[in-house]
């Protein structure tokens, strides 16, 4: 019989207290604030506010629906329903008690304390004594315990139990869950750590939640664990797996190799567990093979929308260039994960770059993987949907879905949406960095940061300083997003205008953090036309639209004509009336493609039969899967 073991006594930290999902390295250039701002409105407000009222509590329903709590009860037979789900099932009872525990720290809620409260308590029971937690593997389930590290999960799911730990901690002061996380964790440093050939986990994550640990904790082992298992991985451990020794990103040193490959969600958590090494011990090799990932990939791998992974065989990424729009996997925890790896990246640089792809991610592919209401999700978005392409599946993007067999992306979508605050600023060693743009206060040494936004439906932000920051923490960076481009973006201090360039990405005001001051930035935000790379043959010939962050489609809801028959003119994309979430809806002349004729035959493929009219265009994120759609979109000529 299971039984719950003692607290254990963590260790001091010297650094100063995190309430943020990541913590604050030793050695980035920028950290998280030790306490997150307040999101008051805007997208992220509402995005807080759905995730509050519907996703939470509709996450909490599908665990008892599909299995996931009943598999613990079963465990110590408090259930005897059959095992149910896939084998890391645990994990998405983890990922809602992390989302749990940042909305309860923003308000209290008798429902969601009730979920915490009984699951915590759920997973002490189930904690055998030598601190082994999951439900899949035991005496009890005819699995042996670490029989199967590639498929297995079991150090998956612990990395997500570190995670929804920490949240516990540092959100809500409150030290058990995390008590049950650093049990789990310290038996898998007395079976991994001294033993370099007992292998490593199949689906990366446990390294970056061990640091985070190690962050909260100070107990060393586990960075060292960490750290170990990083500089194994690329061994070939999983040859003869299931799957090649790429898709585990196991075919080359993961501190030496310099392209992206294999299953993206493993490979983008395996690099967030590579800045993190770097972030924590100023390891070098880290520093530059994360610089060098990064440069693969958003010159070679990544989608218009943010989106990674462009196989749906092994959810891999394809050769350099191999975006097809149709094909495109895009799962929606990739998106999660390319978000948390750009925020690291940007603590690991301080650049804007990294900044402008997550807040890519972030509008379009992760906002694609939830529904307006917030109770129905995606599992992949592609770029395209045809009339006639099936998929097929619990993952099919043929419309959202209320739950899935293998449900790691609605739980990775609550817990991103519970904590987006975290990442609306950070520190610079002189001050404050404005990171992404929302309505928001945010504390500063002294001050408070007023952000008054509507953004991203326009780029209109009024900057309000009240109070004066303590000494030497005054300057602040507004970020100026890449997509802005040649278009004259504007400053007024005070009302009057700033004669300021933007360097890097980055406009920094040395005395901004002043009682007082009043910034005005307005980023303009007009319909602008992208154009792929011309060895994406996937799309050649093809224009994208997008507004400020958001990318826009043609979705075959909006309109009777034939979506995959439209040849657009990209000179005229012009703004509707009205607003939602996004901003306005675009609109842009086209024509319908002759398509009376053979498959091959000499007459022109451009020759068209229709009138001129004007489509509407979308926001990508707001395209439901329930009929045919584009975002890159043929042009006349």
């Amino acid at each position: 019989m299971h039984r719950e073991a003692p607290t254990p006594e963590f260790a001091s930290t010297t650094r100063p207290r995190s309430r943020t999902a990541v913590g604050r390295p030793r050695h980035g250039v920028r950290a998280p604030l030790p306490e997150p701002p307040t999101v008051r409105d805007g997208v992220l407000a509402t995005w807080h506010e759905r995730n509050r009222r519907v996703t939470l509590p509709h996450g909490i329903a599908m665990l008892t629906e599909w299995g996931n709590l009943d598999n613990l009860r079963r465990a110590i037979g408090e259930s005897d329903a059959p095992f149910r789900g896939m084998v890391f099932a645990d994990s998405d009872v983890h990922k809602m008690l992390e989302a749990v525990a940042w909305e309860l720290a923003r308000e209290e809620d008798d429902d969601l304390r009730a979920f915490f409260e009984d699951t915590v308590a759920l997973l002490a029971r189930v904690q055998d004594h030598d601190g082994y937690l999951d439900s899949a593997f035991g005496e009890y389930t005819g699995r042996e315990r670490w029989s199967d590290l590639a498929e297995g999960h079991e150090l998956y799911c612990l990395g997500h139990l570190i995670q929804a730990g920490v949240a516990a901690h540092r959100a809500l002061d409150d030290d058990r869950l995390l008590g049950i996380a650093h049990r789990f964790a310290s038996l898998a440093v007395t079976r991994f750590l001294a033993d370099e050939s007992s292998g490593y986990c199949g689906h990366p994550l446990i390294e970056t939640a061990l640091i985070e640990l190690w962050r909260e904790t100070g107990d060393d082992a586990m960075r060292q664990l960490a750290q170990s298992f990083l500089e194994r991985r690329g061994s070939g451990f999983f040859r003869g797996s299931p799957f090649p020794p790429e898709y585990y990103q196991d075919d080359s040193p993961a501190l030496t190799t310099r392209h992206l490959r294999g299953h993206a969600v493993r490979a983008l958590y395996l690099n967030q567990g590579i800045v993190d090494l770097h972030l924590e011990t100023g390891d070098a090799r880290a520093a530059d093979v994360v610089r060098a990932l990064w440069e693969d990939l958003v010159s070679h791998r990544l989608y218009v929308t943010g989106g990674t992974g462009s196989r749906h065989d092994g959810e891999a990424f394809g050769a350099a260039y191999e975006l097809p729009p149709d094909q495109a996997y895009a799962e929606t925890c990739a998106g999660v994960a390319l978000f948390g790896w750009a925020w690291r990246m940007y603590l690991l640089t301080g650049s804007a770059e990294h900044l402008d792809v997550a807040e890519t991610a972030l509008y379009n592919v992760v906002a694609a993987g939830i529904s307006e209401h917030g109770d129905e999700f995606t599992y992949v978005n592609p770029l395209q949907r045809r009339d006639d392409r099936a998929y097929g599946g619990t993952e099919s993007p043929g419309g959202r879905r209320r739950w899935f067999n293998c449900a790691c992306c609605p739980p990775n979508l609550a817990r991103t949406f519970a904590s987006l605050e975290q990442y609306v600023a950070a520190e610079r060693p002189d001050g404050i960095d404005l990171t992404l743009y929302a309505g928001a206060r945010i504390p500063a040494a002294g001050a408070s940061i007023e952000i008054d936004t509507d953004y991203p439906r326009s780029g209109a932000v009024r900057i309000t300083v009240h109070g004066d920051a303590a000494a030497g923490r005054r300057a602040l960076g507004l970020r100026i997003p890449s997509w802005v481009g040649a278009e004259q973006w504007t400053l007024h201090r005070d009302g009057a205008p700033l004669a300021v360039t933007a360097e890097d990405g980055w406009v920094v005001l040395a005395d901004a953090i002043v009682d007082g001051t009043v910034l005005d930035l307005h980023l303009p935000m007009p319909p602008v036309i992208l154009r792929p790379h011309p060895r994406i043959d996937a799309v050649r010939g093809t224009v994208a639209v997008r507004r400020g962050p958001v990318l826009h489609c043609a979705d075959g809801v909006d309109t009777d004509l034939a979506i995959d028959d439209l040849l657009v003119d990209a000179a005229c994309v012009t703004e509707m009336t009205g607003a939602g979430v996004f901003g306005p809806g675009l609109a842009v002349r086209a024509t319908v493609a002759d398509t009376a004729r053979p498959l091959y035959g000499p007459q022109d493929a451009r020759a068209v039969e229709a009138a001129e009219t004007v489509i509407p265009l979308r926001p990508y994120a707001t395209s439901d899967g329930g009929a045919p759609m584009r975002v890159w979109l043929p042009t006349l000529g």
